[in-house]
C-alpha cells in the first residue's frame, strides 16, 4: 500500500472529495465554480470524472483560491461539518459499516489516503479520554491562513463523521486550536457544544473512550469485508498510478540523508539518465523540485516532531552545515526554520 509520507505533492492519485464542497460553496456565493479552480490544472469534466484524480499541490491551489474568493464570515468548521459519509465513496461506507467506532477509527487511520489528507491526524487514546491530535501537512502548513483553514476544515469533518456514524447525540469533551480565536466564535459554540481553546500547542478533538464501543448506525460484518476489499484494491491503485515520481520519492526517502545525482539515480532506477529526466518532465516535475521537496518535508518532521537542532538536520538532509540549511529551508517555505517551528 502507499504510504502517505512517502507520497509527493505533484502525484495524481487522490480523489477531489475535498474540493468539491468548496467549490459548491462558491456556487451560493455567486461565483462561477471556474474561479475556484485557477491555476489548478484541471476543468469542471474532470471533477465529473469519478475516475479523476488530482494531486495535493492542485489541492493547495484550490484551497487558495477558496481563501481568496470566500466571504468574510465563512466557517471551515461549518463547511467540514457538513460532510456525509457518502461524500467519501467506498471509504465513507467503510466507516459506517464497522462493527464498532474504534474499529471503524482503525479502518479510517489504515484507509486515509484515500479521503485525501490535508492533515497529519493521530488518534491517542492512552489517557482518560480519546483524542483526535491534528497538524497541517507541510503543504499546507506555509501560511497561517492556510494552516488554519485546513486544521478547522478537517476538524469539522472529524466531527462530521462522528455524528454520521454513531448519531447526533455524539458529543466532545473538548476542543483546542492552535490558532488564536476569531471575531466570533459562534460557529464554535453552535457546532462543538463544548469547552473551546485557541492558541493551543495543537489542534484537538477530545471525547469519551466509551464513544469507542458504540455500534455506528449500518454497521453491518459482509458489508464491511467487501468494503475493505474495495478499499484495499484502491489503495493498490494508487501505487500503480504513481509512476516514475512516486517511485524516486520511495528511494528518496527510504535511503535517510542520502540524496544521489540523477545519473545515480537512474543508475538505481536500471533507466538511461535522458529517460529518467524525460519522464519525470512528462510527469509535471523536475528531479531538483523532487529533492527539494522531500528535504522539506523531512526538515518539516525533523523540527516539528524532534529536538534536533539545525545542524543535526542539516547532516540528515545531506546539507554542508546549519547554514546552508537555514538558507534552503527560507526558499523552501518562505519562513525561517524557528518561525516555521512556532506555527506548527
Amino acid at each position: 500500500m502507499a504510504a502517505l509520507q512517502n507520497i509527493g505533492s505533484t502525484e495524481h492519485i487522490y480523489p477531489v472529495y475535498k474540493i468539491a464542497p468548496l467549490i459548491a460553496y462558491l456556487r451560493t456565493a455567486g461565483m462561477a465554480d471556474q474561479l475556484a479552480l485557477t491555476g489548478a490544472g484541471m476543468t469542471l469534466d474532470d471533477l465529473r470524472d469519478p475516475y479523476f484524480c488530482i494531486s495535493r499541490r492542485q489541492v493547495a491551489t484550490v484551497f487558495n483560491n477558496f481563501l481568496r474568493l470566500a466571504p468574510p464570515s465563512t466557517s471551515p468548521l461549518k463547511l467540514g461539518a457538513a460532510f456525509q459519509l457518502t461524500d467519501f465513496g467506498f471509504f465513507g461506507y467503510g466507516l459506517l459499516s464497522s462493527v464498532d467506532v474504534r474499529q471503524a477509527i482503525a479502518f479510517g487511520m489504515a484507509y486515509r489516503e484515500l479521503a485525501t489528507p490535508i492533515v497529519d491526524v493521530e488518534f491517542d487514546e492512552s489517557g482518560d479520554q480519546a483524542a483526535w491530535i491534528i497538524r497541517a501537512l507541510p503543504d499546507f502548513a506555509l501560511s497561517r491562513a492556510m494552516q488554519r483553514f485546513v486544521e478547522e476544515y478537517q476538524s469539522g469533518i472529524l466531527l462530521a463523521v462522528h455524528k454520521n456514524v454513531t448519531g447526533d447525540a455524539f458529543q466532545l469533551c473538548s476542543a483546542r486550536f492552535a490558532f488564536d480565536a476569531p471575531a466570533s466564535l459562534a460557529p464554535y459554540q453552535g457546532l462543538l457544544n463544548c469547552p473551546v481553546e485557541f492558541a493551543a500547542a495543537c489542534t484537538e478533538l477530545r471525547f469519551d473512550k466509551a464513544w469507542l464501543e458504540r455500534k455506528p448506525i449500518g454497521a453491518h460484518a459482509v458489508t464491511f469485508q467487501l468494503v475493505t476489499d474495495a478499499c484495499h484494491e484502491l489503495l493498490d491503485r494508487i501505487d500503480n498510478r504513481r509512476g516514475m515520481v512516486g517511485e524516486i520519492y520511495r528511494q528518496l526517502l527510504s535511503q535517510s540523508g542520502q540524496f544521489p545525482s540523477l545519473e545515480a539515480m537512474a543508475t538505481r532506477l536500471h533507466v538511461h539518465p535522458r529517460t529518467l529526466r524525460r519522464k519525470i518532465i512528462s510527469e509535471g516535475t523536475t528531479y531538483q523540485k523532487i529533492i527539494d521537496e522531500v528535504r522539506f518535508r523531512l526538515a518539516s518532521t525533523y523540527l516539528t516532531r524532534t529536538r534536533m537542532n539545525h545542524d543535526a538536520i542539516a547532516e540528515r538532509l545531506g546539507l554542508s552545515d546549519a547554514s546552508s540549511f537555514r538558507r534552503a529551508f527560507k526558499r523552501w517555505a518562505q519562513l525561517a526554520p524557528t518561525e516555521f517551528k512556532k506555527r506548527a
